[in-house]
């Protein structure tokens, strides 16, 4: 795929799905997907639970890979920082870091 498609990304598996897929449910971030990467724009919409607990780290907005605090190597931007669930990826704020 090499134009652009506006979509969002589900926080909580880090799949990714176009606005032609409606409206999207819980946590998630606007974009769009441009050579098999995702682009955010802006911060996390939606409705659901910030994590609180679980197993700490971050997930990559680029590609919705989940990394724990534990990794050797520090978080490519952009990224959410959260926690890794039973029940998914939640993250701990709104805030998207670029």
């Amino acid at each position: 795929m090499t134009e652009k498609q506006k979509g969002y990304m589900l926080l909580a598996d880090g799949s990714i799905h176009s606005e032609l897929e409606g409206q999207p449910k819980g946590l998630f971030v606007r974009g769009y997907f441009q050579d098999d990467k995702f682009v955010p724009e802006g911060n996390i919409e939606g409705e659901g639970t910030l994590g609180a607990s679980g197993h700490p780290g971050w997930m990559e907005l680029f590609t919705g890979i989940f990394f724990g605090m534990q990794t050797s190597r520090p978080p490519f931007p952009p990224y959410v920082e959260g926690y890794m669930t039973p029940e998914g990826f939640q993250p701990s704020s709104r805030q998207v870091v670029y």
